[in-house]
């Protein structure tokens, strides 16, 4: 495991997820034991492969919580990015979590993430079927 800050990095066992009753269940990555990371304080190094992520913005008193990013792709490359766009960047607190997702899977995936999570910003996911999956927020 990588360190992360006070606590650990959980890093699955399993390269991918396996499937249950016809959804593809993946493993989100949390940080300092049972937490969401922070987007910007996620050691890149530890963050590997190719996959899926979610940014959301944690809800508090006054607002609801909200996924504003669905991306996938090379994992460390497109988290890096997501840290220099000036959009999340200007954001405190901001909490992402990420799956390691075969790259056959990965298009699918990010449809299936893309409707059910309703991301306020980022590219539409190509015209593929979705491949559903446990989502992250309910892990």
């Amino acid at each position: 495991m990588a360190a992360y800050g006070g606590g650990r990095l959980q890093i699955p066992n399993s390269k991918f997820g396996k499937y249950r009753g016809g959804s593809l269940q993946l493993h989100w990555a949390k940080c300092a034991g049972t937490e969401w990371c922070l987007l910007d304080k996620v050691d890149l190094t530890a963050v590997n492969d190719f996959g899926v992520f979610v940014v959301w913005r944690p809800g508090d008193s006054t607002r609801a919580p909200a996924v504003l990013y669905v991306g996938n792709g090379s994992l460390r490359h497109e988290i890096a990015e997501c840290r220099r766009d000036p959009v999340l960047a200007a954001a405190e607190g901001l909490r992402i979590t990420w799956a390691e997702v075969d790259p056959r899977d990965v298009a699918g995936v990010a449809v299936y993430l893309y409707q059910q999570l309703r991301p306020l910003w980022g590219e539409v996911p190509q015209p593929v079927p979705a491949r559903p999956v446990n989502l992250p927020l309910q892990a």
